[in-house]
């Protein structure tokens, strides 16, 4: 282990060797898979593979990863997830905005690729050609990596700028970029000719609909993007190895989160990264999926260091799962949207019976809507599974609809409104 002082001296020598070599050699790019269109409109399903096989040279200190970004247009949802020999990769790769798109960055990670990413694709720039417009400048940008996703519909009205719109459209000739897309979304995938072996990407449609980019670095082959991919693309078909309880269970659910949990286990199983694992992240937006929907965070979930991330990842996503769904029951609620909100604590009854706090829930839901009996059961249930909730139902006025009812006023100890 180094300290920083000798870190810096190491990384100023290998500068140097560098330096001297290229004053006698020629540099050459040596690049492949180089597919810089956007998709036609109808171009529902396609795909390109961008693979980097040459070997590279560790120079610097590099967030060597395996990611994927994607976006469901069935349900508005963009994210990333990541897996890394990194300590707390979740602070560097994954950005995400609702309505907007993702992004992820690694590699030599450049994070403001993941700000100004956003940025330009909320303002009707195409993956590919915002990665043109971030690369152009950058002179580090044969060690980056960088997979992004949009929504197409994330400027109404304004037409979408391609690769050849900038005035970086030179570069698609030199640069390797893989593209795919649909009439909801667009993806891109780049990966710098110094990443080190191997790297590369995948741009893809799923059958569903879902626009996806897949990519990694100092992987074990590209077996391991494939896999990714495939699992993107249907993860019943794709071989994830031996399964912890957590991770089944987690994967039992086929939501965007549970894709890309999918595809980084999947990618695991194929050989992952070259160095072992270490930390992972999961990071989803949705609009107005955050508490009380005054933010669009459905997930943030982090494994900063662990001897099986992917294991801790997808025990976090089944505690998460139930939070972010009764955070959706609570919004539904409030807008006055009482079957929906029915329907999502009757799920969460479902799956955490114990909670005495699901069944509260259900029961104000069902009170509101003016299902009174199905709403005492619940209330009784809540109850008995914590009496310390009754000086909060008392004064409840989601149950107001309740308080004529002898049963009701019996239950919290208190006179009806007739007896009195």
């Amino acid at each position: 282990m180094h300290t920083p002082k000798e870190h810096r001296q190491l990384q100023v020598d290998a500068v140097a060797r560098i330096l001297a070599i290229a004053a006698v050699l020629v540099p050459c790019l040596a690049l492949a898979g180089h597919d810089p269109a956007v998709p036609k409109e109808d171009h529902a399903a396609r795909s390109a593979l961008n693979k980097v096989p040459a070997a590279r040279s560790a120079l610097r200190p590099i967030v060597a990863t395996f990611s994927v970004a994607a976006y469901d247009p069935a349900t508005g949802e963009v994210g990333v997830a990541v897996q890394s020999k990194f300590f707390g990769v979740g602070v560097v790769v994954p950005w995400c905005r609702a309505g907007v798109g993702a992004v992820a960055t690694q590699a030599y990670a450049n994070t403001t690729y993941g700000v100004r990413g956003l940025e330009l694709m909320a303002e009707g720039t195409s993956p590919d050609a915002a990665i043109l417009e971030l690369l152009k400048d950058d002179e580090d940008r044969a060690h980056r990596q960088v997979g992004m996703v949009m929504v197409r519909e994330a400027t109404p009205g304004v037409t979408l700028k391609t690769a050849a719109d900038t005035n970086a459209h030179h570069l698609t000739s030199m640069l390797p970029l893989g593209v795919a897309g649909s009439l909801a979304g667009v993806a891109a995938t780049y990966t710098g000719e110094d990443c080190l072996d191997w790297a590369g990407g995948h741009a893809g449609v799923t059958a569903d609909g879902i626009v996806y980019a897949a990519q990694g670095n100092i992987l074990a082959g590209p077996g391991v993007v494939e896999a990714m991919a495939a699992a993107m693309e249907e993860a019943d078909s794709v071989e994830l190895g031996e399964l912890t309880d957590e991770e089944a269970r987690a994967l039992e659910t086929p939501d965007l989160a549970g894709r890309m949990l999918a595809a980084l286990i999947a990618g695991q199983a194929a050989g992952g990264d070259s160095r072992g694992m270490q930390s992972a992240a999961l990071k989803v937006a949705q609009e107005g999926a955050g508490y009380g929907g005054f933010t669009d965070v459905k997930y943030d979930l982090r494994v900063d260091d662990a001897e099986d991330p992917f294991h801790e990842l997808a025990r976090l996503l089944n505690l998460a799962r139930p939070v972010s769904l009764a955070f959706e029951g609570y919004n539904k609620l409030y807008a006055g949207d009482f079957a929906a909100a029915t329907s999502i604590f009757s799920k969460l009854v479902e799956l955490e019976p114990e909670s005495a706090g699901h069944h509260y829930n259900l029961a104000c839901a069902l009170s509101l809507s003016g299902s009174l009996d199905d709403a005492m059961e619940q209330l009784k249930i809540a109850l008995e599974l914590d009496p310390q909730m009754l000086p909060h139902a008392r004064g409840d006025s989601d149950l107001d609809p309740l308080r004529t009812r002898e049963d009701f006023m019996s239950l919290l100890g208190e006179e009806s409104a007739s007896e009195e």
